[in-house]
């Protein structure tokens, strides 16, 4: 279903705008799409977020008659494909995958970046979102949280714990934890969540954060154990494990997110009606059950693309409180 815009609403908005804007929105008079659709992918090849966009772009091609088209550009937590992507021409035809690190822990950090995440982009939808599950190997001595801490507070400074790098969720996640909880365990960074689990798996280290994509098949298996899950309530795949909040870690709800943007200046009738066509598959029953659950994603149905701009700030504030809470020494190299 392309996208055409009625001339005479057109002409209505073009008069009220300034003379700079207008070549912008008489592009977007044509249909749209009449051409493949990019959309870049901030991690290497086969990763989870470009499974998702590819079950997305699998959903929306009847509707837009012409196919999502995914490329590739891992590198600095994001911030590479985001910089490319908001300065491409907003015309629609660029888009961009993005998660929380490059929108909203990183700029929590202070790092210097090479574009703004607060206006650099217009959020086209929500896609999906994850609770990080904490988990041990299978032979660390703590089957819940209260044994853990009982542990940890006997053996300050002995515990290694993984992550995917210094800044990253699974890091300020964990650093956060410690804090409110009043334990010291210590820090081994990785290039990644995958070699991070990796680690855990070797021995090397004993316990980290992770989004139940990676640990679900080692928890079935036995090879780890899942002590805890940050969302508000259990995962309908982890039946059996408690929340933080169930076990007496108050205010402690973290979920990890993925979204599809647009440069900034793209036209807004194309903005909105990629929204819509990437909500109604997004939030459909079938997209849910069949894609999101069973990878152990989810999706929060209030935040639909009206909400999704509001979503942002708000992820921005909580993970800004978060790393003020830090020792801002553990925060660097």
């Amino acid at each position: 279903m392309s996208l055409n815009i009625n001339r005479r609403g057109f002409t209505r908005v073009a008069a009220s705008l300034p003379f700079a804007g207008l070549g912008q929105f008489a592009s977007a008079q044509a249909a749209f799409p009449i051409r493949p659709i990019k959309c870049l992918v901030p991690f290497p090849a086969g990763g989870t977020l470009e499974l998702i966009g590819r079950h997305v772009g699998q959903r929306v091609q009847a509707q837009l008659g012409q196919p999502l088209v995914f490329e590739n550009k891992p590198g600095a937590a994001g911030q590479l494909a985001a910089s490319i992507a908001a300065r491409a021409p907003a015309d629609g035809y660029n888009l961009l995958l993005g998660n929380d690190p490059a929108f909203s822990i990183i700029p929590a950090l202070g790092t210097p970046m090479q574009f703004n995440p607060e206006t650099d982009f217009a959020p086209v939808s929500l896609l999906c979102q994850a609770s990080l599950a904490l988990v041990t190997a299978s032979d660390f001595p703590a089957k819940n949280l209260q044994e853990l801490l009982t542990y940890a507070k006997a053996n300050p400074g002995k515990i290694a714990y993984a992550s995917a790098g210094i800044g990253s969720q699974h890091h300020i996640a964990m650093e956060r934890f410690m804090g409110k909880v009043g334990i010291d365990m210590i820090h081994i960074p990785y290039q990644g969540i995958a070699p991070a689990f990796n680690s855990l798996l070797a021995g090397d280290t004993k316990i980290l954060f992770a989004a139940l994509t990676l640990p679900l098949p080692h928890i079935a298996n036995g090879k780890v154990k899942a002590l805890a899950v940050t969302g508000a309530q259990r995962h309908p795949l982890l039946p059996a494990v408690p929340t933080f909040m169930e076990q007496g870690i108050a205010d402690y709800v973290i979920s990890a997110w993925f979204g599809m943007f647009a440069p900034a200046a793209t036209p807004a009738a194309i903005v909105k009606h990629m929204s819509s066509v990437v909500w109604a598959a997004v939030s459909s029953k079938d997209f849910i059950d069949n894609v999101l659950l069973k990878i152990g994603f989810e999706l929060n149905s209030a935040i639909t693309p009206e909400r999704f701009a509001a979503f942002l700030r708000e992820d921005r504030q909580r993970w800004k409180e978060s790393v003020a809470q830090i020792d801002p020494k553990k925060l660097v190299q």
